[in-house]
C-alpha cells in the first residue's frame, strides 16, 4: 500500500515562475525538500510530449535531476522548470520528451527522491484499451460478471470479490406495483445499483469511440474472442437496456434506483419477477428519452461500420443486421416521445439547456444514420441559436461539443462556421483554464471532484483535434491524460488498477466490505474516480484543493464523491484512450495559446473575509477584464486588474468561485479561476459559531445533511427528522427502545468542528415525553466526554437553552470536536427530544482589549520584496489573543508573536508577519480577540504597493 497522500495546504507566496538552472552533478543538498516526483504511471508514447513534475516545500537550490532505467542512468542532467507556488508548494516539471526508446521501470529521479515508476513505449495507450471495456462488464447488471470477463480479459485484474452472479433478475416494477417489466440488463450506475435514465448517452460516446478510430486496428480489439469488437459488444449490452425501456411507456424513460445497502447483487432482491421486492421504475425524464434516442442511433451506426468493414465474424451478420434495424426504429420512438412530451419532468442527470441539449444529440445521430432531412434541418437550427454560454463541457450535463463535432462534416457551410467558432471557443476555455496551474488540469474545482468535467473537457478536445488537427488541443490532452494517471501532486493515479500508486478504495458497493476497518480496498479495472474536491467535505477548514485515498468506514453522507466512479464519469476518459491510440505519434507543439490571465489574489484556499479586492495580472496585452458570471468589469492600473466583492453574508466556510474574463486582440477569450472559503468569525461572545440550527443554516446544518443513528446499545430504535415544531426549525431525535437500558446514539455522521475559543457548547431544546432521558457528549478523537453532566438529562416540555461549559474539561481539544447527542427511556416506552439550535458559545467577561500601532515595512516594493506587518496588542486583564490577524485585500492570516519570551500583555507585545505580494495597490488592517469580549481592530492602512 503507498503511504497515505497529504492534503495541501495554501502559502501565503506569490511567486513568478522563471527557469533554474542546472546544478553541477556533485550537488546533493537543497533549500527546499523534495516531497514527491510525480509522472504518468500509465507511460508515455515513445514519440509524443512527456512531462513529470516535482513537487517541494521551497525552492531547490541545488539540485540533480535523471531518470534511471535498471539502475542505468537514461537521461542525465534533465531540466527543472520553476513554476513557482502552486498550491502552496513550489512546482517544477520536467520535459521528458527526449526518452523515445521504449523500455520499462523508468524512474525519475530528483535530489534523490524517485518517481513511481513508468514506462516509454510505442503505442503505449494501446495497453490501456482493455480497462477501458473492462470497467463496464464489470458494471453490467442481470448478469454474472465472470461470464463475460474471461480469465487475462484485460492486463489489470479484478479483485475477486468485485464479480458477482446475476443479481435483479426482477427489474422492474411498474411505479405503483402493479405490473412487471422485463428491465433487466443495463449497466448499474455507479457504486450504487442504480440504472439511470439521465446517464444513457454513455452507450452513444463508446459507439463513437468505435466509430471515429475504427481505423485503428488497435481499436478494433476482440479480447473475448466472439468475432465482435469488444467496443460494439458494450455498445449493443447498453442499447438492448434501452429496446426494452422503449417498451415500457413507447419511448418514455424512466430510473430503476438501487436501495443503498452494500449487499451483493444478487442478495438485494429474490430475483423472481412479479415479487414484493422488485425494484420500481420511478423518476420519468424525457431528457433520458433523448439521449437514448441519440445512442440508440449511435450504436446503430457502429453496427453498420462494423458490418460494412468485415469486422463482425460471418456467422453473427444477420442478428447484428436486425439489432441495427431494431437501433434504428427503437431510436425514431425515444425521439419522437421527446418531442411530443417537451413539458414532461426532464429526469436525472439533466443536461444545461434543458431538453434541446439533449434533442441536438438525437438529431444529430438520426441525421447521420438515416440521412433524412428533416434531422439535420433541426440539429442545424438548434446550433444556430447557440452563444459559447451554451456549451459547458461535463457528460451528461452537456452533449452539445460532442453533438456538433459529429455534425461538422455533414454540415451546410455556415453551420460549419458556427461549429468550428464555438468548439474552439470552448478549446481556449479548456486551455487557459488549465495553464492557471503547471499540471494542465481543469482549474474548477468543486466538490464532485475534478477529474468528471476535466476527463470531459479531454474527450472533447480529443474530437476538435480529430476535426481540426489543432495540435494545442492534443498537447492539452496528453497533459490532461497524465494528471489522472498520476502526474498530479498526489502522485496518485485515479484509475483503478493502473500505477504503482493507484487510488485503492473505490467507493463502491461492489466491494461488501467496503465498511470493514480491516478492508484494503478494491480494483475495479479502469474505474476512474472523481477525484480531488475543493475541500475535504469532512473538515470545511481543510487544504484546498483536497484529496485523500480514504476508506468508507471513515466517512460520512456526501463525502464518497472523491472515490466515486460511474458510466458516465468514465465515458470521457475511454474515448480519449482510444484517440490517443490512433494519434499515437502525431505532433502536439502548436502555438497561439490564450494568454494567461492568473489571479494573483486571492489564491485557491485563501480564506476571505469582508471586503475581498481581487487581482488579476496578464501576461499580454488584454482589453475587457471582467468578474464572475455577471461579467462585471475590473479596473486596471499598471497591468493589473482588480475588483472588489463583499462576503459579509456569506456562511461561514463556504466556498466561493471567483472567475476571471479578459479579451485578447483576435477577440477570443481567456479566462481564470480561484476558490476561496469565507473565513469564520474570530470568537467573541457577539460572534458565536452557529453549528446546526436545523433550518439550513449552520458548519454542519448549512450541508443540508441529515443526523444518523450510528447504533443503539441493548436494541431498540433511533430516528431523525428535521421538522417545524412550534414554527421553528427544528431536529426531532426519536428512540423507541427495546427496553429501559436502550440506548440510540446519534451524531452529524462524522462531521468534526473547530471551536477553539469558544467556552460553551449551546443547545435549545425541549421534550414532549416525561420519561425521556439524554445526554451530550463530544470528542476530539482522543477523549471523549459527557458535557452535560456525569448523568443523564431530562428536557422540560418548553424551550430550554442550556450551556455545557467546554472549559469544565482543559484536556479536550477544542479544534476537532464531535458531537453526540444520547437518547435513553426510563422504560419501554418512545420517547423524543427536540433540538433547535445548537451553537458554540462565549460569555462577556473582563476588559475589551487592544490592537495598536499597525505599521508596514517598506511601504513599496516589487513582487520579491518581503513585507513586514506589525501591530500592538495590549490587554489591561492581562489575557493572551487567542489570535492576532492580519487582513490583506480581505485576505486573512494568522501573525505569529514577535517574541515567545514576552508573557505580558498589559503593556502591549508585538506581533509580526513577513509576505511577498503579487503586484498593484494593497492595503490592510488587524484584528484581534481574547474570546471574552468584542472584536478589536486598526484602522486600514493603505499599502504596500507592489510594482
Amino acid at each position: 500500500m503507498p503511504e497515505p497522500v497529504r492534503s495541501l495546504f495554501v502559502s501565503a507566496l506569490v511567486l513568478a515562475a522563471v527557469m533554474v538552472p542546472a546544478a553541477p552533478a556533485h550537488a546533493v543538498s537543497a533549500v527546499g525538500t523534495v516531497e514527491e516526483v510525480a509522472v504518468s504511471q500509465a507511460g508515455y508514447s515513445a514519440a509524443a510530449y512527456k512531462v513529470g513534475y516535482v513537487v517541494a516545500t521551497d525552492k531547490l537550490s541545488p539540485w540533480t535531476c535523471q531518470v534511471v532505467r535498471g539502475g542505468t542512468v537514461v537521461l542525465p542532467g534533465c531540466v527543472l522548470k520553476d513554476h513557482g507556488v502552486t498550491w502552496g508548494r513550489r512546482v517544477y516539471s520536467v520535459d521528458l520528451s527526449a526518452l523515445t526508446a521504449s523500455g520499462t521501470g523508468h524512474t525519475l529521479e530528483v535530489n534523490g527522491v524517485s518517481s513511481p515508476p513508468f514506462t516509454v513505449a510505442a503505442g503505449n495507450w494501446d495497453a490501456y484499451k482493455d480497462e477501458m471495456t473492462a470497467f463496464y462488464r464489470i458494471q453490467r447488471a442481470s448478469v454474472a460478471t465472470s461470464s463475460v470477463y474471461p480469465a487475462g480479459y484485460s492486463s489489470v485484474a479484478p479483485s475477486a470479490k468485485v464479480f458477482h452472479t446475476a443479481g435483479h433478475l426482477d427489474d422492474a416494477a411498474s411505479a405503483d406495483g402493479s405490473r412487471h417489466h422485463d428491465l433487466t440488463g443495463g449497466w448499474y450506475d455507479a457504486g450504487d445499483y442504480g440504472k439511470y435514465g439521465g446517464n444513457q448517452w454513455v452507450g452513444g460516446q463508446i459507439a463513437l469511440a468505435y466509430l471515429r478510430n475504427r481505423s485503428a486496428p488497435q481499436v478494433r480489439f476482440d479480447n473475448d474472442g466472439n468475432g465482435v469488437p469488444d467496443l460494439v459488444d458494450e455498445a449493443r449490452f447498453g442499447a438492448e437496456y434501452l429496446v426494452k425501456m422503449a417498451a415500457v411507456g413507447d419511448g418514455a424513460m424512466y430510473d430503476v434506483r438501487g436501495n443503498g445497502t452494500f449487499d451483493p447483487p444478487a442478495e438485494q432482491t429474490d430475483n423472481v419477477p412479479g415479487t414484493s421486492d422488485d425494484r420500481r421504475i420511478a423518476g420519468l425524464g424525457v431528457g433520458g428519452s433523448a439521449k437514448a434516442a441519440g445512442t440508440l442511433a449511435a450504436t446503430a451506426r457502429a453496427v453498420g461500420a462494423a458490418l460494412d468493414a468485415g469486422h463482425i465474424a460471418a456467422g453473427k451478420v444477420a442478428d447484428f443486421e436486425a439489432f441495427a434495424q431494431l437501433c434504428e426504429d427503437t431510436a425514431e420512438t425515444f425521439h419522437d416521445y421527446a418531442v411530443a412530451h417537451p413539458d414532461d419532468p426532464i429526469g436525472s442527470y439533466s443536461t444545461r439547456g434543458g431538453l434541446s441539449n439533449s434533442l441536438l444529440y438525437a438529431e444529430v445521430e438520426l441525421f447521420l444514420l438515416t440521412g433524412e432531412a428533416a434531422y439535420g434541418q433541426a440539429a442545424a437550427a438548434r446550433i444556430d441559436a447557440l452563444a459559447f454560454e451554451d456549451l459547458f463541457a461535463t457528460n451528461y450535463w452537456d452533449l452539445r461539443p460532442l453533438s456538433m463535432a459529429e455534425f461538422h462534416p455533414v454540415a451546410d457551410t455556415a453551420t460549419k462556421a458556427k461549429i468550428r467558432s464555438l468548439l474552439t471557443q470552448q478549446a481556449e476555455y479548456f486551455l487557459s483554464m488549465a495553464d492557471d496551474t503547471p499540471y494542465g488540469v481543469l482549474n474548477q474545482f468543486k466538490n464532485f471532484g475534478v477529474n468528471e468535467p476535466h476527463a470531459s473537457y479531454l474527450g472533447d478536445l480529443m474530437r476538435y483535434h480529430e476535426l481540426f488537427g489543432d495540435q494545442r488541443a492534443l498537447r492539452a490532452v496528453l497533459k490532461g491524460t497524465y494528471w489522472i494517471f498520476g502526474a498530479n501532486p498526489w502522485n496518485t493515479s485515479w484509475v483503478s488498477g493502473v500505477g504503482a500508486r493507484h487510488v485503492r478504495f473505490l467507493h463502491t458497493r461492489l466491494d461488501a466490505e467496503a465498511y470493514d476497518e480491516a478492508n484494503t480496498g478494491v480494483v475495479v479495472p479502469g474505474a476512474m474516480v472523481s477525484g480531488p474536491n475543493m475541500k475535504d467535505p469532512q473538515n470545511p477548514a481543510s487544504a484546498s484543493p483536497w484529496y485523500e485515498d480514504r476508506p468508507l468506514w471513515q466517512d460520512s453522507a456526501q463525502q464518497w464523491r472523491y472515490n466515486e466512479y460511474s458510466v458516465s464519469i468514465q465515458a470521457g476518459l475511454l474515448y480519449t484512450i482510444m484517440g490517443l491510440i490512433r494519434s499515437d505519434a502525431a505532433p502536439s507543439t502548436g502555438d497561439r495559446h490564450p494568454i494567461r490571465l492568473p489571479i494573483t489574489s486571492p489564491v485557491i484556499g485563501d480564506q476571505v473575509t469582508g471586503d475581498v479586492k481581487i487581482f488579476a495580472q496578464p501576461a499580454g496585452p488584454l482589453t475587457g477584464v471582467d468578474l464572475g458570471p455577471e461579467h462585471t468589469p475590473m479596473a486596471v492600473e499598471g497591468g493589473v486588474h482588480t475588483a472588489t466583492i463583499n462576503m459579509d453574508d456569506a456562511q461561514p466556510y463556504a466556498n466561493r468561485r471567483l472567475d476571471v474574463r479578459g479579451t485578447q486582440n483576435n477577440g477570443s477569450h481567456t479566462h481564470s479561476s480561484t476558490h476561496v472559503t469565507v473565513a469564520p468569525p474570530l470568537p467573541t461572545p457577539q460572534t458565536p459559531l452557529v453549528y446546526d440550527d436545523f433550518g439550513g443554516s449552520g458548519i454542519f446544518g448549512g450541508q443540508n445533511q441529515a443526523w444518523v443513528n450510528w447504533w443503539n446499545n441493548h436494541a431498540g430504535i433511533g430516528l431523525y427528522t428535521r421538522q417545524t415544531i412550534d414554527g421553528r426549525s427544528a431536529g426531532r431525535f426519536f428512540q423507541n427502545p427495546a427496553s429501559a437500558s436502550s440506548q440510540a446514539k446519534f451524531q452529524p455522521w462524522h462531521h468534526s468542528v473547530d471551536a477553539s475559543g469558544y467556552r460553551y457548547l449551546t443547545v435549545t431544546m425541549k421534550s414532549p415525553s416525561p420519561g425521556a432521558r439524554m445526554w451530550v457528549a463530544v470528542n476530539d478523537g482522543t477523549t471523549g466526554h459527557r458535557v452535560s453532566g456525569p448523568g443523564t438529562l431530562t428536557v422540560p416540555a418548553t424551550w430550554t437553552t442550556y450551556d455545557f461549559d467546554l472549559n469544565a474539561f482543559p484536556q479536550l481539544d477544542k479544534s476537532k470536536l464531535k458531537m453526540e447527542i444520547w437518547l435513553q427511556q426510563t422504560a419501554d416506552v418512545d420517547g423524543e427530544v427536540h433540538v433547535d439550535d445548537i451553537r458554540y458559545t462565549s460569555r462577556p467577561e473582563g476588559t475589551r482589549p487592544a490592537v495598536s500601532a499597525a505599521a508596514l515595512d517598506p511601504a513599496a516594493g516589487t513582487e520579491t520584496t518581503a513585507f513586514t506587518f506589525s501591530a500592538i496588542y495590549t490587554d489591561a486583564d492581562d489575557q493572551p489573543p487567542h489570535a492576532v490577524e492580519l487582513v490583506v485585500d480581505g485576505v486573512v492570516r494568522r501573525m505569529a508573536e514577535a517574541s515567545a519570551a514576552d508573557v505580558t500583555y498589559t503593556d502591549g507585545k508585538l506581533y509580526r508577519l513577513k509576505l511577498w505580494l503579487p503586484k498593484g495597490a494593497h492595503s490592510s488592517y488587524v484584528r484581534a480577540t481574547d474570546t471574552t469580549s468584542a472584536l478589536v481592530r486598526t484602522a486600514v492602512l493603505a499599502g504596500p504597493t507592489v510594482g
